[in-house]
């Protein structure tokens, strides 16, 4: 063996050191690193160094089983990562090769980057040993995360005798910064995670009561010489063709021909800022929804899938939190009352943030169909860091057509520590809006509000919020699930962890809630519209990954009008009180089959309903998967009743992290109708994409034969230049 000098073991003894506290610093190098997951350049020879890594999960404070290396460098254009995990070969665990593939399945490892370094908002990215790529925007310190943005990076892996290795490259484009006196302190944290052992740990931050989305705890990347680039612009072209066709009245299939193209600009003025412009925007490569049969008297929500919308979405956030009302619900841009697509014809966006400051600002212009008119959508954000977590900030939503001009308007604030009784969590905050209308000035009638307290911690959990709408408020860019209510909302979890060597050392953790409750109230009269208690007497998780929840509730709805449940069921107006319980049931995600389930039964307004939902997972290998999601419910009245019974299955696909899709089929006896939904997606570079999609839509007629409602068939092309 080669005798190492003391010069060499003092260089080893201070990055040893370094790493060890909270500060690592990136190599600036000349020359781009040749990514291939061996780690086999020189750069990397030099400075690789141990990654002290502790446990959150299982044994919290221990040393992770698994030795870890690290090193870090950039260049002009790219910050590089080199990871390696050392683990028994036969050990490692690797079935997912899809962009954001299930974390829950396999051998993980991601990086942090917070880029402002305000401890609030950061960049996730993350791999597992086959180089299928994830990431995703965190946003006020973990409170929200943006799963489904897709950033322009990188990733190769290998495995060897020794473990399994990992090369990130991340250009500079990707992210936003700000360059202070010539240097660039980031935040940053990794964690890794060991399917085999449930092991989850961190570089920081790896106390129970934290996690790495909780951007404050994370420690720190010094970088000299980053680029400060100017007049740097990104154009994403797209084309889109194919054939389309739909049933007339009188069940003639008509075909058309299909044909768009786009363009996509992000101008960079400077790493903090960027101006985002959309012309002719098409959105054909989004996943269909999943069928939802509605069973309340209140609107559903449908999750926003669409890429421009998606990216940013933290900047036109008005921080009013919870689902009852979203002031800015970017699903009635470009959407008719139907979900039907309105083309848009141009959109502009701005985003940035300097000095503590964040501003956004965008508008779009959608076009004309039969069942819409021309109309402009646009908004305008500020926001301004306080303290170390805390901000304060306003928006405005403006929506103009020919028929009126509506704007929604408001501020809000949250306070948020880290250090709350020494280490604990603690978060408070609110916001207050309004509307108004061409016609409908705007007065306290018009006004909406919502405060929350939040104590997020391993052994106990509390929210409580209340919140209230007027009778005139009204956001016509927003989706309002109740008006003219006040809601209160409280809910408390004990979860205690048993001693993991004593009697039961097989349990993670119990969790036990006396009770969470929901009072809505309609402002006039103070008259009572919804009622719910829900104790959970019962719940636990395994260390080996299955979990079991008991629950029970008490339940009232106030009725002032009569809506239809179903075709045949007619709620009257009244006052219902009942009684449910529910059983929640699963195993461990990592197994090549796992399941979930849920069972509920009880009083359903004057009637009974009955309800069982049971998803089933199988991996057949890392190029199949197959997931069975069936939801049944029956409710008996007094003279009649129903049943409705929701089927998915989807089967996934995937020969490399570059070329993979999904086959979807979903039925619904309620409407009869058949969903099948094909979609394969190739990655020919980081930022190019081609889709080739193919939706068809099934209905059962009155003779009992299937006919065809629509279906399309066509191929999208999205490619990325750099200038």
């Amino acid at each position: 063996m080669k005798r190492l000098n003391t010069p060499f073991l003092l260089v080893v003894m201070l990055c040893v050191l370094t790493i060890e506290g909270q500060v690592l610093s990136s190599t600036h190098i000349r020359e781009p690193i040749v990514i291939d997951g061996k780690l086999n350049d020189s750069v990397w020879q030099e400075i690789l160094q141990p990654l002290p890594l502790t446990q959150r999960e299982l044994y919290e404070g221990r040393p992770s089983t698994h030795p870890t290396f690290v090193g870090i460098a950039h260049d002009d254009k790219n910050l590089y990562i080199a990871v390696k995990c050392l683990q028994p070969r036969e050990k490692i665990t690797a079935f997912e090769l899809a962009r954001d593939f299930n974390v829950q399945l396999d051998d993980v490892f991601y990086i942090l980057l917070d880029t402002y370094n305000d401890k609030r908002n950061a960049f996730v990215f993350y791999t597992n040993p086959v180089a299928a790529r994830g990431d995703y925007q965190v946003f006020d310190n973990g409170k929200v995360a943006n799963f489904n943005w897709n950033g322009v990076w990188d990733v190769k892996t290998s495995i060897d005798s020794t473990g399994w290795n990992a090369e990130f490259v991340i250009p500079f484009i990707t992210l936003r910064f700000e360059d202070i006196n010539g240097q660039n302190p980031w935040g940053l944290n990794f964690e890794r995670n060991i399917r085999y052992l449930r092991e989850q740990s961190l570089w920081q931050g790896w106390k129970r009561d934290s996690r790495l989305n909780l951007v404050t705890n994370a420690g720190q990347l010094m970088l000299n010489n980053l680029p400060q680039s100017k007049g740097f612009a990104e154009v994403k072209p797209y084309g889109i063709s194919g054939v389309g066709g739909a049933t007339t009245a009188s069940d003639q299939l008509v075909w058309q021909n299909l044909f768009n193209a786009g363009l996509d600009i992000n101008y960079l003025f400077n790493p903090s800022y960027r101006l985002n412009i959309t012309v002719n925007t098409d959105f054909a490569q989004i996943e269909s929804d999943r069928q939802q049969v509605n069973l309340t008297r209140f609107p559903l929500f449908f999750p926003e899938l669409r890429e421009f919308f998606l990216e940013g979405q933290d900047f036109f956030d008005m921080g009013f939190g919870g689902d009852r009302i979203i002031p800015f619900y970017t699903r009635r841009i470009g959407l008719d009352s139907n979900y039907q697509p309105i083309p848009i014809l141009a959109g502009i966006r701005l985003l940035g943030k300097s000095s503590g400051t964040t501003l956004g600002a965008l508008s779009i212009q959608t076009g004309r169909t039969d069942a819409a008119i021309p109309e402009n959508f646009s908004a305008f954000s500020i926001r301004r860091d306080v303290g170390i977590q805390s901000t304060i900030g306003g928006m405005s939503i403006f929506r103009i057509n020919e028929q009126y001009a509506h704007t929604t308007t408001g501020i809000n604030f949250r306070y948020s520590t880290a250090q709350f009784l020494g280490s604990k969590n603690l978060n408070v905050g609110g916001a207050i809006i309004g509307t108004a209308t061409t016609g409908v000035p705007m007065n306290h009638n018009n006004v909406a509000y919502r405060f929350f307290l939040q104590y997020p911690n391993d052994k106990f959990n509390v929210f409580l919020s209340t919140q209230r709408a007027g009778e005139g408020f009204e956001p016509k860019v927003g989706l309002m699930r109740r008006r003219d209510f006040n809601e209160y909302f409280v809910i408390l979890n004990w979860q205690p962890r048993p001693n993991p060597h004593g009697s039961w050392k097989w349990i993670r953790q119990f969790i036990f809630s006396p009770g969470s409750i929901t009072i809505t109230n309609i402002n006039e009269g103070n008259t009572l519209q919804t009622f719910e208690y829900t104790i959970l007497p019962f719940g636990m998780e395994t260390r080996s990954g299955e979990s079991i929840f008991l629950y029970a509730s008490r339940q009232a709805e106030g009725i002032f009008v009569p809506f239809d449940i179903f075709s045949t069921i007619t709620i009257q107006p009244g006052e219902y009180w009942f009684t449910r319980y529910s059983a929640e049931v699963s195993t461990f995600r990592g197994r090549k089959m796992w399941f979930q389930s849920r069972y509920s039964t009880g009083g359903f307004f004057h009637g009974v309903r009955n309800e069982l939902a049971l998803d089933v997972n199988i991996r057949t290998s890392r190029f199949f998967q197959f997931t069975v999601q069936n939801t049944y419910t029956r409710s008996d009245f007094d003279l009649d009743g129903f049943s409705v019974f929701l089927t998915a299955l989807r089967m996934r696909y995937a020969f490399n992290p570059n070329l993979f899709g999904f086959i979807l089929g979903q039925y619904n006896n309620a409407t009869y109708e058949y969903l099948i939904n094909y979609r394969l997606q190739w990655i020919p570079f980081p930022g190019a994409d081609f889709f080739f999609i193919a939706n068809q839509s099934l209905r059962r007629a009155e003779n009992g034969q299937l006919a065809i409602n629509a279906v399309n068939v066509m191929g999208k092309l999205i490619w990325r230049f750099v200038i």
